[in-house]
């Protein structure tokens, strides 16, 4: 049976986007009958029409007697009225990881998993990178760009490193991990799982789902983290607290000895990054690579697109596209990061507004703000001596905040895109809105000098 699936029952593909269009083509490519919806699609995509045996089923018209077995995208909620109907017909609910791992838990392979609010994409690809320059056979996937069902096959001897999300993690029963991080954990996704507990919940179940000898990492620097710790076995990570393995002056330390130096990891800046790598560092050293080949691989990674990537740099001013804060924590990562900082901020804002960057605001030398949240942004600052402008849209603010910072060129200036918003406002998703960005950037280079800086509103 392919995937422990038979082939006289359907299977029911709940959602289209990423890993459920994934799951439709590997599944008709192995002759599985295929039942499809997505509650925002009005017919079948055009991309999957040529498939055989693949069939758009509204939920009014699903059998559910020949109906083996629902397979949900991450983005439908357990609570959706279709996902509660196969429950109630006794129908089993599963993920697309679940169904990846039934495809190669037999190949020998090792398998890696890496969750948390922030820094877990930068984890994932700077653990498959390290492994991959230490001569090792390495896939990465999941919640980082390429759908597990995607990933190619490996044989004993090689890696998959999956970033895990809490929407995959709450569903996922079978996968059996090698190694487990949980990075981090601050509110996000509270509108899904109603309260910080359950978000825990869902996160911790990266390490329920750890063999017995797998090697388990956690960051212990939010209290809720701090108090599983002693239940989990896991090697405990702090940035500037006590832990097994801790950063500290500008290094990390592991039981009292100095492992690594920060400063030689010049595209892993600000303290979150520290945090990153002092988790990759407990996972896989010496388990699965020395201490010589982990730096020799750290040293080489380069930052993911739209996670501190610099984009650019213009008469000594470099500009750094962070889009993928989309919450207020994740933008204070990138406000630690850098010592003169002319920030580009909002969009579509979540609840908690600019949260807790209001608290780390010793860097930013003007804040030049966009989308809906751009006036409430501007007038938050403003309060918190900020000097604030509305500029509305990206080609404005990347123009004025470039003018604000050829005045400070000697101190090193950066032009900060993070965003500490969703994107959904004005752009389609935080890749689109970085994309535009350094598409800017670009343009100040080719067009030479920007419009001058507008006056605060206030000033007008």
């Amino acid at each position: 049976m392919a995937y422990g699936l038979r082939k006289d029952k359907a299977v029911l593909v709940y959602g289209l986007a990423g890993s459920g269009r994934a799951v439709v083509e590997k599944l008709a490519e192995a002759g599985m009958r295929l039942l499809v919806w997505d509650d925002k699609l009005a017919e079948m995509p055009e991309a999957l029409r040529g498939l055989e045996r693949v069939f758009w089923v509204p939920p009014a018209e699903i059998e559910w007697r020949d109906v083996q077995v629902l397979i949900k995208t991450p983005g439908v909620p357990m609570e959706s009225d279709l996902v509660r109907a196969a429950q109630a017909a006794k129908v089993p609910v599963m993920g697309e990881i679940d169904l990846f791992w039934r495809r190669e838990k037999a190949s020998g392979a090792t398998f890696i998993g890496v969750t948390g609010t922030n820094g877990k994409s930068t984890t994932t690809a700077l653990i498959a990178h390290i492994l991959k320059s230490a001569g090792k056979q390495v896939l990465a996937g999941g919640n980082l760009g390429v759908p597990a069902m995607y990933l190619g096959e490996l044989e004993s001897g090689g890696f998959y490193v999956l970033e895990l999300s809490s929407y995959q993690l709450e569903i996922m029963q079978e996968m059996a991990l090698d190694g487990a991080v949980f990075l981090n954990l601050t509110p996000d996704h509270l509108a899904r799982h109603k309260t910080m507990e359950s978000y825990r919940a869902a996160k911790q179940r990266i390490f329920d789902l750890a063999k017995p000898d797998a090697t388990k990492v956690l960051g212990v620097d939010q209290l809720l983290l701090r108090e599983i710790a002693a239940g989990t076995g896991a090697i405990t990570v702090s940035v500037g607290g006590e832990a097994e393995v801790m950063v500290r002056d500008g290094a990390v330390w592991r039981e009292g000895k100095q492992v690594l130096k920060l400063g030689d990891f010049v595209d892993l800046p600000g303290p979150h990054n520290a945090q990153n790598l002092a988790c990759a560092f407990a996972l896989l050293v010496p388990r699965w690579c020395s201490v010589a080949e982990f730096v020799a691989g750290a040293k080489s990674y380069r930052a993911l697109p739209h996670r501190l990537e610099q984009v650019g740099a213009v008469e000594g001013i470099r500009f750094i596209n962070d889009s993928k804060a989309t919450n207020g924590d994740s933008a204070v990562y990138a406000l630690q990061s850098y010592p003169a900082i002319y920030w580009i901020c909002g969009g579509q804002p979540k609840t908690d507004g600019l949260g807790a960057c209001v608290e780390h605001l010793g860097a930013v030398r003007a804040a030049f703000t966009i989308g809906e949240a751009g006036e409430d942004f501007a007038a938050t600052l403003q309060k918190r001596g900020v000097a604030a402008f509305v500029s509305g849209t990206m080609e404005r603010a990347v123009v004025e905040a470039f003018a604000a910072a050829k005045s400070d060129v000697g101190k090193g200036p950066v032009v900060l895109l993070s965003p500490a918003c969703a994107s959904f406002d004005q752009f389609r998703n935080f890749e689109h809105r970085g994309d535009v960005f350094a598409n800017c950037v670009r343009g100040l280079i080719q067009d030479g000098e920007p419009a001058p800086r507008r006056k605060k509103d206030s000033e007008a």
